[in-house]
């Protein structure tokens, strides 16, 4: 009710629902209706991330999902996690709310274009909420995160199809990160390796932002127009072989429109010059380089050749 009308929890409203934590128990864990409501306020067009926040600030989260319960204050001991792993979940849907209302459109256009194309919303959201809570335990947390999959999305009301596609998410949420960052996107092996591993454009489409979503809520700079790129790069060339598209031609086309917009973005400059300097670039660079490093490039080379 809270959500269908963008209220907020007053103080004292939060306080009585902690200090009511003992009604959650495994019959409402197991309600229909309960488990209903739960998905529509992930789902929530409005701000499901403001309300998750409020549930897990409050306790209900984890008493509601005790495998979340879990991870609720965990550190995170690396150099790129600057939050908890409950929290970062939580901004995982947040960024995922933010893309699919058009917030996000410059910093991320595929995933942008993509999510209006997603067939089943509820899928997507679950995964990106569940995809590290497997975290801090022994197993490896893909795997793990796969199997507590398993056993929650049945409770939330999700059928099998769905479950499994859930699990497959968890599973594989960081292999396209992986793929793109440490594999020669240009190696023909490593496109087959990863359409191998996917299997279907529907997988691809939800695993790119599903990546986006994870890389994007890890902390303040992890996030830059490069990794964009490189999975950018990934997706299309995944794309085409899925779709048994001929990928020479794809990237001839996207070559073309990787130099027409250098040659606009270089529009100062005298014709002949500009055109000689966006011929001299090789296809890798053209398409793995954001457009505004390629302009500084530029500025660099052109002022070495001055001073000789």
């Amino acid at each position: 009710m809270l959500d269908l009308n963008g209220l907020e929890f007053h103080p004292d409203a939060l306080k009585s629902v902690t200090r009511s934590l003992s009604l959650i128990d495994d019959s409402l864990r197991a309600s229909e209706e309960a488990n209903r409501v739960f998905i529509a306020i992930l789902t929530s067009r409005r701000d499901p991330a403001l309300m998750l926040r409020r549930m897990n600030e409050a306790g209900v989260l984890g008493r509601f999902i005790p495998e979340f319960g879990k991870i609720v204050s965990m550190m995170q001991f690396s150099m790129y996690h600057h939050y908890t792993v409950d929290e970062h979940l939580i901004r995982s849907v947040e960024v995922l709310s933010k893309i699919e209302k058009g917030e996000d459109v410059e910093a991320v256009p595929l995933s942008a274009h993509l999510i209006k194309t997603i067939e089943d919303r509820t899928v997507l959201y679950v995964a990106v909420l569940l995809h590290d809570i497997a975290k801090g335990r022994a197993e490896d947390h893909s795997i793990g995160g796969a199997r507590m999959a398993r056993k929650l999305c049945p409770r939330f009301g999700l059928n099998p199809r769905q479950t499994e596609l859930v699990a497959w998410l968890i599973e594989e949420h960081l292999a396209m990160s992986m793929t793109a960052q440490t594999r020669d996107l240009n190696d023909w092996k490593t496109i087959s390796d990863f359409s191998h591993r996917v299997q279907s454009l529907d997988r691809l489409k939800l695993l790119l932002i599903l990546t986006v979503c994870d890389i994007r809520a890890v902390g303040p700079g992890v996030w830059n127009g490069w990794k964009g790129q490189l999975l950018r790069i990934l997706y299309y060339e995944t794309e085409l072989l899925l779709s048994g598209g001929f990928s020479e031609v794809s990237r001839n086309e996207r070559v073309q429109h990787a130099r027409d917009r250098l040659t606009e973005a270089l529009a100062g400059w005298p014709e002949d010059e500009r055109k000689a300097y966006v011929r001299m670039h090789y296809q890798p660079y053209l398409l793995s380089v954001p457009l505004e490093d390629q302009v500084r490039h530029t500025e660099f080379i052109r002022q070495s050749d001055r001073e000789g």
